[in-house]
């Protein structure tokens, strides 16, 4: 099992925190949102991971180099990373997608129960959802029992049963299906697309199980409000890990 982290956005709505480093190295207390990611990945027993870099790529190395974190970090580029969107950003890493990998949004804080629930064999792809009343802004699931069978941004609030969180693992046998998405969307020119839409087209044809997380603290970070959150809540995420 390995990762792979999307930390090429520029985190626009965060200026001008982010007008000087990238959002996956904003702190939390005394650790980055990259560094709290890698500690929890590393405790689940992940050491190969794949970060798909782009804004301010130079201070994410940086980041690792200065930590001297004990994985196997490899880094994939995109060039293009302003005028374009995850599904590029995880497009371009395709060739590291073969075997099974866990996914991470790069600015999501969560605890580390959310990742040991997605790797128990239960299914062998799964992604962590909060069920809750969503907003117009999240990721948005439909759901029959706990097989997803719609997911994007673009649903209708009250066909909803609640949020992906941005966190989840892939199988080698998904993952067949899922590149063949991910090139679709790709060549149509949709690069500025989040990667649920090329998730939404594998769900016809392979199935896809929720793991119910809403009792464990997790925010991603978008804006001030959900950084001030997501430092609020650190003390509580690390009290229970």
């Amino acid at each position: 099992m390995n990762a792979v982290i999307l930390d090429a956005g520029e985190g626009r709505r965060l200026r001008p925190l982010t007008s000087v480093k990238p959002k996956c190295l904003l702190k939390l207390n005394d650790v980055t949102i990259l560094e709290h990611q890698l500690i929890n990945l590393a405790r689940c027993g992940i050491r190969d991971l794949v970060i798909v870099i782009g804004y301010q790529a130079s201070k994410i190395f940086e980041e690792i180099k200065k930590k001297h974190f004990d994985l196997e970090i490899e880094f994939v580029e995109n060039p293009i990373y302003y005028k374009t969107n995850t599904v590029y950003s995880l497009w371009l890493a395709r060739e590291r997608l073969r075997d099974d990998f866990v996914y991470l949004n790069g600015d999501v804080v969560f605890h580390r129960e959310i990742l040991e629930r997605l790797l128990k064999p239960h299914y062998d792809t799964c992604i962590a959802v909060e069920k809750k009343h969503v907003s117009e802004e999240e990721v948005k699931v439909r759901l029959d029992s706990n097989l997803v069978k719609v997911i994007g941004k673009d649903m209708e609030l009250s066909k909803a049963h609640g949020e992906f969180i941005g966190i989840a693992k892939f199988s080698k046998r998904f993952n067949q299906l899922f590149i063949n998405k991910l090139n679709e969307v790709v060549k149509e020119g949709k690069v500025n697309e989040f990667f649920e839409i090329a998730l939404d087209r594998t769900l016809k044809s392979y199935d896809v199980y929720a793991i119910d997380v809403s009792d464990l603290p997790c925010i991603e970070v978008d804006t001030y409000e959900d950084f001030n959150t997501a430092k609020e809540i650190y003390p509580e995420i690390t009290e229970k890990n």
